[in-house]
C-alpha cells in the first residue's frame, strides 16, 4: 500500500511534539515540586516552562489540522515560538546562575528580540526565512559574548549541557532548511528540537534552579 509520504511526515510532526508538549507539562511539574520559593527562581522556572509547554503545542496544532485559517493561525504562531523558547532557556540562566546586572541585560535584550521577532513573523510569516533563522542563531549563541562571566556562573557539567543543545538545535537547522527538499526533514528537525530541549531541560533541573 502506497502512503502519500507528506501525509505520514504531518502524521509524524504532529506525533513527535505532540508527546514532547505532554512531557512539558510533567517536566513543568516536576520543576515546580523540585524548586524553593525564592521569586526569582519562580518566575525563571515558569517563564521557560511555559516557553517550552507553548513551542510544542503550537507545533503540534499547526502540524495537525486541516482547517486553512486555523493551520495559518498555528503557523504563526508555531514560528514565534521558537523566539520564546529561546528566550525562556536563556531566562533561567540569566536571571539565577548569571544574575546581576549582565544577567537582567541578558533577559531583556532576550525578550525584546522575542517581541521584534514575534511581529517580524505576524508579517511575514513564510517569507524571509533566511533573516528568521539569523536571528534565532543570532538570539541561541548570544552568550558567547558573555563567555568569561558565563564560565564562571555555571559548572563545567552546565556549560557542556548548555553547548551541546545549542549546537544539536543548531545543526537541526540544516534538515528545517531542507524540508521542501528532502522526504521527512521536517521529521528530522522535530527530533533535534526534542533532543535539544531535553538536554537543556536537564541542565536546567540538575544545575540550575536546584
Amino acid at each position: 500500500m502506497n502512503v502519500d509520504h507528506k501525509y505520514l511526515e504531518e502524521l509524524l510532526n504532529t506525533i513527535s511534539h505532540g508527546i514532547a508538549a505532554i512531557a512539558s507539562i510533567l517536566g513543568f511539574v516536576i520543576l515546580l515540586n523540585s524548586i524553593s520559593n525564592h521569586q526569582i527562581i519562580l518566575i525563571s522556572t515558569l517563564l521557560y516552562s511555559f516557553s517550552l509547554i507553548i513551542l510544542y503545542t503550537s507545533s503540534t496544532l499547526y502540524h495537525g489540522v486541516k482547517n486553512k485559517k486555523l493551520k495559518e493561525i498555528f503557523r504563526i504562531l508555531d514560528h514565534c515560538s521558537i523566539f520564546i523558547l529561546i528566550a525562556g532557556t536563556y531566562t533561567p540562566i540569566a536571571l539565577i546562575s548569571i544574575n546581576g546586572t549582565t544577567g537582567w541585560w541578558i533577559f531583556a535584550i532576550q525578550w525584546s528580540l522575542v517581541l521584534i521577532g514575534s511581529i517580524f513573523k505576524f508579517f511575514f510569516t513564510g517569507k524571509y526565512e533566511n533573516t528568521s533563522l539569523l536571528i534565532y542563531i543570532i538570539m541561541g549563541w548570544m552568550i558567547v559574548l558573555k563567555w568569561n562571566i558565563l564560565i564562571n556562573s555555571i559548572s563545567t557539567s552546565a556549560l557542556n549541557l548548555l553547548i551541546w543543545g545549542g549546537i544539536i538545535y543548531t545543526t537541526g537547522i540544516i534538515f528545517y532548511v531542507l524540508d521542501s527538499r528532502m522526504k521527512y526533514s521536517h521529521f528530522i528537525w522535530h527530533l533535534f528540537v526534542i533532543t535539544g530541549s531535553t538536554i537543556h531541560y536537564i541542565m536546567i533541573f540538575k544545575y540550575v534552579i536546584n
